[in-house]
């Protein structure tokens, strides 16, 4: 079925999610990479008018844009939890790859696995078991998604099934130091800038356990940062002697809250999120909500990882 609609299609878009990671966009490069050899019209869609400089490296990375085609009959999705992660709504066919537990099948067609660490890895599995080959383009978009989602494979969720994969990607053409260089050694002035700020003005709960950083419009502003660089400094908080979590709420433009949480073994970051409307993966999530009042809303939020960590 899914061949014949992908056959059938004339014009694909490939849709990377909203301030896409290397996990999203690398996924729909790689797809992009498949399609070329069938001669199709294909667009690179994300709704982001700016994207990440860090995913320069991507093959295709140039041919991204935010205007969705006129003329499109199917859309693919990648590493998009929820529907309204695509930033576009149109009545066309739907093929939906993603690996987040909060996915509720959205698309025409779903291929959803929540045992992958990333979505790159639905997707090599994909190609794998219908036989496709993957060339050297593909190699490293695929192999720059399972990085980024692995935390460069530190994360908890690594397993045999995902050093195979990443053995047999960089044995079809994926540069390992290339991905690193680009997604962990590449730091802006405003990136180092915001993550002092933060550090500073970081507050800790539970004993220590949990970490909570603020991000208001006055800070990106001072800093030049934007709220994906922001999130690094999550990641970091969580290599600190006794946190567990890291909570970032950022203050949105249009009103509300948005929350990004992280969390070790034990604390089901999911779990919380979706209290929220939010989801993601067990250790990887966030929501956007409407909420006036942010000190009322961490006391909730910490109370829940109180719990989780009983």
């Amino acid at each position: 079925m899914v061949h014949e609609l992908i056959d059938s299609s004339k014009h694909i878009v490939l849709i990377a999610h909203k301030n896409p990671d290397a996990d999203s966009l690398g996924s729909a490069c790689a797809f992009y990479s498949y399609l070329l050899r069938l001669n199709k019209k294909i667009t690179l869609f994300c709704a982001s008018a700016e994207l990440d400089p860090k995913l320069v490296f991507l093959p295709w990375f140039e041919k991204v844009t935010d205007r969705f085609p006129e003329d499109a009959d199917c859309m693919i999705s990648f590493d998009c939890g929820s529907y309204g992660r695509l930033g576009i709504e149109r009545d066309l066919p739907l093929i939906n790859f993603d690996h987040h537990r909060s996915n509720d099948f959205f698309g025409t067609h779903n291929f959803i696995d929540t045992d992958a660490i990333s979505t790159t890895q639905t997707v090599y599995d994909f190609f794998v078991a219908n036989g496709l080959k993957i060339n050297g383009k593909m190699a490293l978009s695929l192999y720059a998604g399972l990085v980024d989602d692995s935390k460069c494979f530190r994360s908890p969720g690594c397993n045999a099934r995902t050093f195979e994969m990443a053995h047999r990607l960089i044995g079809l053409g994926a540069d390992h130091a290339l991905c690193v260089e680009w997604l962990y050694g590449r730091n802006s002035l405003a990136s180092l800038r915001s993550k002092g700020k933060m550090l500073k003005e970081m507050r800790l709960f539970l004993d220590g356990a949990l970490a909570v950083f603020e991000v208001d419009a006055a800070l990106l502003a001072d800093t030049g940062a934007t709220v994906a660089e922001c999130k690094q400094v999550l990641d970091e908080a969580l290599g600190m002697r006794h946190v567990r979590a890291s909570l970032m709420h950022v203050e949105r433009p249009g009103g509300g809250v948005k929350l990004s949480l992280r969390t070790s073994e034990g604390i089901d970051a999911a779990k919380i999120m979706e209290r929220f409307g939010g989801g993601g993966h067990i250790h990887r999530a966030g929501a956007k909500i409407e909420h006036d009042d942010v000190r009322e809303l961490v006391k909730e939020i910490t109370m829940m990882i109180q719990k989780e960590m009983q």
